[in-house]
């Protein structure tokens, strides 16, 4: 930030704070001095004096919708992709150089955005990835429905999909902003041409191509699951393209409202399904143990090992800003990317997709949050951040050559001419459900049997 702003950190704040480090191993600090209401200067940083403390955002004025010249906001994205938004900011600020927007990452977030709200200090924006998050804000009355601009600046640059994705008990209350879609099967270009493999484009030729591999002595898969508090995410995207593959979108619908049991013969047949290729000694590197411990960003590196240590990695349009640097600056020639074929033909392809939702907290509705909403839907916000790569937009107002490669033009051209979508299911249950289908995932990697994991999460779902 160019800027450096003054913020209020209350003690129920403070509180928050110590009980978030409580739950890291280790003891947790002890602040030096614990005072009622304290003022300090921000700078990027969360450490004052000796003492651990979490941003928070300009208290409301006292005048309803007057302007205070700061928008704070909270999401999960950091390293590059906090690098990106950055640049966002940058440019909203360029335009708006009387307003000053600050930006907090966390890799604990949906716990810290929990505890924040329930203390009553939200920030003015949360860029939230987990639909039933958002749904149950609506719910209580913790955020804003989108206003009568936004929702018409939505309507004019985004296919209606987002705006129904965005809304809940059918009022928007969301603007999508980076996206991704999901299913992408990617592959280490020249080393796969080398080997004489070919692109698979259904079910029975993806196993052929499995057990081709491992006649070569080739490990198809590179998988890892870690990801701090949200460890098991992978496995949960693999099953919601499984289910989107064997099933009608109304079955996906019914298992995304809890609907359809975890423990149900269709969710049970695509758990097997992933089963058949993630517990195959054969088939995946390091096996279990290597999926359980290694986190999510650094299992594709394998592939660009020379030899290759496995050969394909499924994930989203965003797994290339993980990549080698090496790969990242010659992405076109020395990637390849597939979409996992369909397994059930007689359905339709239907696109999986997830996002940041971006909402505004009740308490914090002021006309520099607003803009900073409005300004998201526009293609100004979007070029700073598809110019640096490993994210698209929805956007139809965008330059598809802003993308610094062909494979990312063309996934965002796919996203923009899609006709059917479903967003993330993980996401799009409520939080209790969510987070007991990240665990069951985990559990599942560490040897529970699949009954009892679908039992547990059907358990929480309920709930």
């Amino acid at each position: 930030m160019s800027k450096n702003a003054r913020f209020i950190v209350t003690l129920a704040v403070l509180a928050a704070g110590l009980v978030m480090a409580a739950c890291a191993p280790g003891p947790a600090p002890t602040p030096e001095t614990v005072v009622e209401t304290q003022v300090v200067e921000v700078v990027q940083t969360q450490v004052v004096e000796g003492e651990t403390t979490v941003v928070t955002a300009t208290p409301a004025p006292a005048e309803p919708m007057s302007d205070t010249g700061t928008v704070f906001i909270m999401g999960a994205f950091r390293g590059v992709e906090e690098d990106a938004f950055s640049a966002v900011i940058a440019a909203f600020e360029e335009q708006n150089p009387d307003i000053d927007v600050v930006y907090s990452g966390s890799a604990e977030f949906e716990t810290l955005i929990n505890v924040r709200v329930e203390a009553g200090d939200p920030p003015d924006i949360a860029a939230i990835p987990q639909p039933g998050l958002v749904a149950r804000f609506a719910e209580n009355g913790d955020i804003v429905p989108l206003w009568d601009e936004a929702i018409a600046a939505v309507e004019a640059n985004y296919s209606p999909a987002w705006l129904d994705l965005a809304s809940f008990g059918g009022t928007p209350y969301a603007v999508f902003h980076r996206v991704n879609a999901k299913g992408w099967v990617w592959y280490n270009k020249p080393e796969f041409e080398g080997a004489g493999y070919e692109v698979p484009t259904t079910w029975d030729e993806l196993q052929a191509l499995e057990d081709q591999m491992v006649g070569n002595g080739d490990t198809p898969w590179c998988i890892g699951i870690e990801s701090g508090a949200a460890t098991g995410w992978v496995g949960t995207d693999w099953l919601e393209n499984i289910m989107l593959r064997t099933q009608p979108v109304d079955m996906y619908d019914a298992w995304v409202a809890a609907e359809l049991p975890f423990s149900s013969p269709e969710v049970t047949n695509a758990w097997e399904i992933m089963d058949s290729i993630w517990m195959n000694p054969d088939y995946v590197y390091g096996g279990p143990a290597y999926i359980a411990t290694t986190r999510f960003q650094d299992a594709p590196l394998e592939m660009f090992a020379s030899p290759p240590n496995c050969w394909l990695h499924m994930q989203g349009s965003f797994v290339t800003g993980f990549f080698p640097e090496d790969v990242q600056a010659n992405l076109d020639e020395d990637v390849g990317v597939f979409s996992l074929p369909p397994i059930d033909e007689s359905l339709p392809r239907t696109l999986e997709v997830g996002g940041d939702m971006y909402v505004v907290f009740s308490k914090n509705d002021r006309p520099e949050v607003r803009k900073f909403i409005e300004f998201l839907t526009t293609a100004e916000s979007v070029e700073p951040w598809a110019t640096q790569g490993g994210s698209l937009f929805p956007h139809k107002d965008q330059d598809l050559a802003w993308y610094p490669t062909q494979i990312e033009a063309n996934m965002a051209e796919a996203i923009l001419g899609a006709e059917a979508a479903r967003f993330d299911a993980s996401d799009a249950m409520a939080s209790e459900c969510n987070v007991a289908f990240w665990r069951g995932v985990t559990d599942y990697v560490g040897g529970s049997p699949i009954e009892t994991v679908t039992g547990q999460i059907d358990d929480a779902c309920q709930q």
